[in-house]
C-alpha cells in the first residue's frame, strides 16, 4: 500500500490516479494514524511553500514524514513535495522538513542568467546521471539545490540555465517534474518506484525504460 499525503496540494488526486494506473494500491492520508498498514509514502505537492508546511504541521504529519525518512522507508516527493524535503526554501521563507540538507532556491533574473520565463512549465528533458534521458512535464518557479552533489541524479536546462530535477538519497526519491503529468516516462518510474525496482540503487539501471 502506497500512502498520498493529502495537504490540499493541487496534483494529489491526480498522483493518486497514475499510481492506480501503475499498478499500485494507493489511499490519500491525512493524518499520522493513517500510516498504518503502509510500506511507501508519496508527498505531492502544487502551490507555495509556506502553506504547505503549515498544514503539514496542522496535520501533525512533519514529524511523522521525518520518523519514516529516519527508518529508511520508502519515500517520494513530487515537485513541491521535492522541495520540502530540504532544510528550508527561499519561497516564503519557510523551513522545510529537513530530510535532505539543502535550500529550495528561486530562478535568478534572465540578466543574472536565469531562465527568460518564470515559472518553468512545459515540456522539458531530464538528463540522467548515468547518460540516458527522458522527457517529462514541468510547473515550477524554484529549484532543488542540495548540499552534497552526489545526490543529483537528474538535470535539466532551460535557457542555458542548468538546475538539478531528480535527486535521491538513501530511500528517498524527488523529481522537481511531475511523473503524473510526464505520459509514458512518468508512468514507467512510477511504476518503477511503486514496484521497488529503485530503492537502493545510486543510479537508477531502469532510467533507459523511461524514455
Amino acid at each position: 500500500m502506497i500512502a498520498v499525503v493529502d495537504f490540499g496540494a493541487g496534483n494529489t488526486r491526480s498522483v493518486l490516479r497514475a499510481l492506480r494506473a501503475a499498478g499500485a494500491e494507493a489511499r490519500l492520508v491525512r493524518s499520522p494514524s493513517e500510516l498504518t498498514e503502509v510500506q511507501r509514502l508519496v508527498l505531492p505537492g502544487v502551490g507555495a511553500a509556506g502553506s504547505a508546511m503549515a498544514s503539514l504541521r496542522s496535520q501533525e504529519m512533519i514529524e511523522p514524514i521525518r520518523a519514516w525518512v529516519a527508518a529508511g522507508r520508502p519515500f517520494l516527493g513530487i515537485c513541491l513535495g521535492a522541495q520540502l524535503m530540504l532544510d528550508a526554501s527561499e519561497e516564503d521563507d519557510a523551513p522545510g522538513l529537513g530530510l535532505l540538507p539543502g535550500v529550495c532556491r528561486r530562478f535568478p533574473p534572465a540578466g543574472e542568467g536565469g531562465p527568460e520565463r518564470v515559472p518553468h512549465i512545459g515540456w522539458n528533458r531530464v538528463e540522467l546521471r548515468g547518460g540516458e534521458g527522458f522527457v517529462a512535464y514541468f510547473v515550477h518557479g524554484y529549484w532543488l539545490d542540495p548540499a552534497d552533489a552526489g545526490a543529483i541524479i537528474g538535470r535539466t536546462e532551460v535557457d542555458g540555465f542548468s538546475f538539478p530535477s531528480l535527486i535521491r538519497a538513501g530511500s528517498m526519491l524527488g523529481t522537481q517534474f511531475h511523473p503524473e503529468k510526464s505520459a509514458g516516462a512518468g508512468r514507467a518510474l512510477l511504476a518503477a518506484w511503486t514496484h521497488g525496482l529503485l530503492d537502493g540503487a545510486v543510479v537508477p539501471q531502469e532510467a533507459a525504460a523511461w524514455s
